[in-house]
């Protein structure tokens, strides 16, 4: 029976190191990917702005996603973990102290992504306001065109071929603009939806994770209370024993003195007195 718990108690102890060390990874994998998104949602709305650069964007926002998510996971199976463990107060006290400081490395990390996403929202809302701008002026030239065939059949002069098939390329390129630009709208306004329920999903693991601080702060700063004030009365005592000891030296001092002059006036009494007998006889 010892041996089963203590197989199982090293178990539980490997499991919880391990997740530690893998919470530890997928933090440091969030803050670089998106140090690397923040390199690249600059170009957004930009003539640097391609294909390439909203794909990569795409893959490191999933993958960022899933990494929260996991490393959310990966905190509440630590929680079942200290349910079970059976481990020693003072172990207990090491690993919640452990566990905090990986969830402040968390709650910083999302907070980060947190500003990246509103960066890229803003980005990506700029980029629809200006080309809503631009449909608007495209279908104004459309427009346009039924008042050029109006023209044209009222005034044989104006209806040579090359003019009409020079209106009718216009009015195409317009058309075709004009398509192309709702379509990008379009998929901008899908990626700005996906954004805000990715924000969503985000901030209730914030929240979540700002719960588990605030619930286990107390108890972590009690502890480091605790340990500071034990720092302090340990620091106390050195010195109220230096000061002490310094006046414990101080008092023996003024003793010796004290006897030395004593008996200096004794010896001097006693030679006075030897004297003035000396005189009588």
């Amino acid at each position: 029976t010892i041996n089963t718990n203590y197989f199982i108690q090293s178990n539980l102890r490997m499991s919880y190191d391990q997740l530690c060390q893998r919470i530890g990874s997928a933090i440091f994998k969030i803050g670089s990917n998106v140090t690397s998104m923040q390199k690249l949602v600059v170009q957004l709305d930009t003539p640097a702005e391609t294909p390439n650069v909203k794909r990569q964007l795409d893959a490191k926002r999933a993958e960022v996603q899933r990494s929260i998510q996991s490393t959310n996971d990966m905190f509440r199976e630590i929680g079942e973990i200290a349910k079970d463990s059976g481990i020693s107060q003072q172990e207990e006290k090491s690993r919640k102290i452990q566990t905090e400081r990986l969830k402040q490395q968390f709650s910083d990390a999302l907070t980060k992504f947190k500003k990246y996403q509103s960066l890229e929202a803003e980005k990506e809302r700029a980029a629809v306001s200006r080309m809503r701008s631009r449909t608007a002026s495209l279908r104004t030239e459309i427009n346009k065109q039924p008042q050029i065939d109006t023209q044209y059949a009222d005034n044989d002069s104006l209806m040579d071929d090359d003019s009409r098939q020079q209106a009718l390329s216009q009015l195409q390129d317009f058309t075709e603009d004009l398509e192309h630009t709702t379509a990008l709208i379009n998929e901008r306004e899908e990626a700005i939806a996906k954004l805000e329920t990715d924000m969503v999903t985000v901030n209730e693991i914030f929240r979540e994770i700002g719960t588990m601080v605030y619930e286990q702060g107390d108890m972590i700063d009690n502890i480091e209370h605790n340990v500071e004030v034990a720092r302090d009365k340990v620091e106390e005592g050195g010195v109220a024993l230096k000061k002490a000891s310094e006046y414990q030296n101080k008092y023996r001092k003024k003793i010796f003195i004290f006897l030395g002059l004593l008996i200096l006036f004794g010896i001097a009494l006693g030679l006075i007195i030897w004297v003035s007998v000396r005189n009588k006889k």
